[in-house]
């Protein structure tokens, strides 16, 4: 991966922001930026790309993953999630506070800074906005973002600290971007192992009602709204929660989310084989929870989607559904399998804006990155109609826990280009 100058051969913009999007052009890249657009070009001492049905988008940009890196190394680290994020098509990657120690010092959030200092992937750590993510204590939020922190966070831990939430909003009220949380009531949720509903019954599982999400996110939005802060809710999974999130936005509150990869791709009907790569949290939820997820990415209530890749080893999954973690890792597969699932829904153009502007914008990255003349870009280039095995692919994250065994999905990323560097995907 060295730096140099190339030149990417007919090649079909997906940009909804650039002057050039849906067109095929050619396109010269140095250092990082692009120097030349048009219909046919010619550069000396440029490494050529062409191929067939070439596609160039901006680096996708994830929400929220987690590289367990310090304290869970065996699960993932940071190298290898970074040669996974490439693999997939991302170039900037928001890492969860939820590492051992946990997010809530400079010195973690320092770094988290050095390691992406040195990589092509941009590394954006969320800090957690209480110590050790206990819920008791508020961290230093200002220290922390001086150290380089993008957002503050709880991870997946619940807050039943309503006190401590209402503080957390108000110091975070003065800072750049909207304080991110994962709502649920635990003590709702626990023993739960998928949705509550018919098939929880059938299946003899215990449910996760989707009540826990709605009445902890009514909280969280009065809390909001009394503090006159921004909020952002991570992984909405139900109708009921999205219905809500609309009507907070109907008033005119900072309110936005995201929706979780899983939710979009699978039901609980998916779950009748007990397949523990499906157990994930927030838990699949019914069809028309699903299609009530689709329909906000449509009408703009949810703003981006986040793959919520969460690496497990073999010996947390390849046991009873009841005694397997929960999480799905999704970096190398997401971009095929919305494009393989979502197509009809939502469509190309839809999926990549999603991707790309979706996540820049909620975490103000990049924010104002597109396709242009002059300008500095981190871009993806892909075949969005490659048709491919998952079991033939070596991903390059440790986790063994992707649920795309036995899939063949439609879209193959043919490689990035992030920080003026150049990285194919390997087979």
């Amino acid at each position: 991966m060295i730096k140099a100058k190339y030149l990417l051969k007919q090649v079909k913009i997906i940009d909804p922001r650039s002057s050039f999007n849906q067109k095929v052009v050619d396109v010269i890249l140095e250092d990082g930026k692009v120097l030349e657009i048009a219909p046919k070009l010619d550069a000396e001492q440029a490494q050529v790309i062409e191929g067939e049905n070439l596609h160039l988008s901006l680096g996708f940009v994830e929400l929220k993953a987690n590289f367990n890196d310090p304290g869970n190394e065996d699960r993932e680290n940071l190298k290898s999630g970074c040669k996974a994020a490439l693999q997939g098509g991302y170039t900037a990657v928001a890492l969860s506070p939820e590492t051992n120690p946990c997010v809530d010092s400079k010195a973690s959030v320092e770094y988290l800074k050095a390691f992406g200092a040195q990589s092509p992937v941009h590394i954006l750590p969320l800090a957690s906005f209480s110590k050790g993510l206990q819920g008791k204590e508020l961290s230093e939020l200002y220290d922390l973002q001086e150290a380089g922190a993008i957002a503050f966070s709880h991870g997946t831990k619940a807050l039943g600290n309503s006190a401590l939430m209402r503080l957390a909003l108000l110091y975070n009220r003065e800072l750049e971007k909207p304080l991110q949380i994962l709502s649920f009531d635990e003590s709702m949720t626990a023993g739960g192992q998928m949705h509550e509903g018919a098939k929880s019954t059938w299946l003899g599982l215990k449910g996760i009602p989707d009540l826990s999400e709605t009445i902890s996110m009514s909280r969280d939005i009065a809390l909001a709204e009394y503090t006159e802060s921004a909020l952002h809710f991570n992984g909405i999974s139900s109708a009921a929660g999205l219905e809500i999130l609309q009507n907070a936005q109907k008033k005119g509150l900072p309110i936005s989310a995201d929706v979780h990869l899983m939710n979009l791709l699978y039901t609980d009907e998916d779950l009748d084989s007990y397949d523990s790569h499906l157990k994930v949290f927030p838990p699949l939820r019914s069809k028309s929870d699903r299609e009530a997820l689709i329909a906000g990415l449509k009408d703009g209530s949810l703003k981006a989607i986040s793959g919520d890749h969460r690496p497990r080893t073999i010996e947390e999954k390849r046991c009873e559904f009841d005694l397997a973690k929960f999480g799905a890792a999704s970096l190398e597969g997401s971009f095929a399998a919305l494009n393989s699932k979502l197509q009809d829904e939502l469509g190309l153009e839809k999926i990549i804006d999603l991707l790309c502007y979706g996540s820049r914008d909620l975490l103000g990255f990049q924010s104002d990155m597109s396709i242009e003349i002059a300008k500095e870009v981190d871009l993806c280039l892909y075949n969005p109609d490659k048709v491919w095995e998952w079991d033939s692919y070596h991903p390059k994250s440790k986790a063994a826990n992707y649920p795309f065994s036995g899939q063949q999905l439609k879209g193959e990323i043919i490689g990035t280009y992030s920080k003026g560097i150049w990285s194919y995907r390997e087979a």
